[in-house]
């Protein structure tokens, strides 16, 4: 069995270069040593600040994520429009189906998310047209099959 206490995980928090995004997060499965030991999930706890976006608005080609809101309120953003979402409230993301979670609160909001962490997967980012797999950001660009084989 894997075992982590609280005292030994802490807030990390991120603002994107332009303020645009930003969020704190509590990685439970990182001291747990869970990608290297073959653990398939992950759970993180998020904490978002009023007005906040914690990332981009994205898809995963696999992975699934499943959010649970621990405290305030706020919208989760999806293809048909945004979803409002308040405490207690439960969310599944399966893959291709873009989203973004806003906090449009008065008080920070606060989700837990648990994502399967296939070992492949890639995300889109719709609304700038970008691709990120690997730890790498790129932008497609439309060649041909045979292009650099032969």
């Amino acid at each position: 069995m894997n075992h982590v206490s609280r005292s030994n995980v802490e807030w990390r928090g991120y603002t994107s270069p332009k303020g645009g995004f930003e969020a704190a997060g509590m990685d439970y499965a990182r001291p747990m040593k869970a990608r290297e030991s073959g653990h398939p999930f992950e759970v993180i706890f998020l904490r978002i600040p009023p007005g906040q976006r914690p990332w981009p608005y994205h898809s995963h080609a696999a992975q699934w994520e499943f959010y649970y809101v621990m405290e305030g309120s706020g919208e989760m953003r999806l293809e048909d429009g945004p979803v409002a979402i308040e405490k207690g409230d439960a969310m599944m993301c399966p893959p291709d189906e873009a989203h973004q979670l806003h906090n449009t609160g008065e008080d920070d909001l606060v989700v837990q998310i648990i994502a399967d962490n296939p070992p492949a997967d890639y995300c889109n980012y719709p609304d700038s047209g970008k691709w990120a797999a690997a730890g790498k950001v790129f932008r497609m660009q439309e060649t041909v099959y045979y292009d650099g084989e032969e």
